[in-house]
């Protein structure tokens, strides 16, 4: 199972070199509204797999599913961009038994038989014994407006051992260029910022001003950081720090949203 550096070494490799995704599943669901004057226009796709079993017993069941954002119409390049980094992600996650970013199967067919196949395997030496699998994805347009798209996209594996492997990915993109972007793009004055969210996150965590994060079990020892994941939306910049970033997984996630009030002179024009 992949623990929150691989996901944080993919997450690096797809900024750095964009891959691309295929068989991107079909079945549309739905339009995510966006404002009149948005360029881009997204569509709700599916993706399903399941074991022959599940049918007969849920308990004996191995399950692939996945629920993703694509866009359909804008700029030409911003929606091969947009749907590059998206489908990647998406395999990315979905290919849980996957060694290196390189043996990740171009089509999800390919990572559903491949988990299926697993799950068959185990069962077998198990006489039947073991628990069910699923992975599985959802994920939404959370913001959108002329100049960007904020999109999240929550994941959930459990393939055996102590404990599913849950992860959240926040992704910025550019409404008109499609380009991935990074914090320093969106934030005028990220030390500014730092200051902010440590606030937030001490509120969070419902830790005193002067307590030590290191003694509440938080950053392994260093000092406060920013997550890797944080989508501007309506409402504010909002923040997430998955399991195993800043902490043992028993402490769970920490999520906060910093409101454009308190952002005010902090943002980046356009945004």
């Amino acid at each position: 199972m992949k623990n929150y550096w691989f996901f944080l070494f993919l997450s690096g490799m797809l900024f750095a070199t964009g891959c691309k995704p295929s068989g991107q599943g079909a079945g549309v669901q739905s339009k995510t509204p966006g404002p009149a004057d948005a360029a881009l226009t997204f569509e709700q796709r599916e993706f399903n797999r399941q074991s022959p079993g599940c049918e007969q017993d849920s308990n004996q069941c191995a399950r692939v599913s996945a629920v993703y954002p694509l866009a359909v119409a804008g700029p030409e390049e911003a929606v091969r961009r947009i749907n590059d980094t998206i489908g990647a992600y998406l395999r990315i996650s979905l290919a849980v038994f996957a060694p290196a970013p390189e043996d990740i199967p171009e089509s999800l067919d390919s990572i559903a038989d491949n988990f299926l196949k697993e799950y068959e395997t185990v069962m077998a030496e198990e006489d039947g014994l073991g628990q069910a699998w699923s992975v599985e994805l959802d994920g939404q347009v959370l913001y959108q407006s002329e100049n960007l798209v904020s999109v999240e996209l929550n994941t959930y594996s459990y393939a055996g051992g102590a404990h599913p492997n849950s992860f959240v990915y926040l992704i910025n993109f550019d409404a008109v260029t499609g380009k991935a972007l990074h914090l320093n793009d969106i934030v005028r004055d990220t030390a500014r910022l730092r200051e902010l969210a440590e606030v937030h996150f001490r509120e969070a965590r419902e830790l005193g001003v002067d307590e030590s994060l290191s003694d509440a079990g938080f950053f392994w020892g260093e000092s406060f950081a920013l997550p890797e994941n944080y989508a501007l939306t309506e409402e504010g910049l909002y923040f997430y720090y998955n399991p195993y970033e800043i902490a043992a997984y028993v402490v769970g996630p920490t999520s906060f949203t910093i409101s454009r009030e308190q952002m005010a002179g902090l943002l980046a024009e356009g945004y």
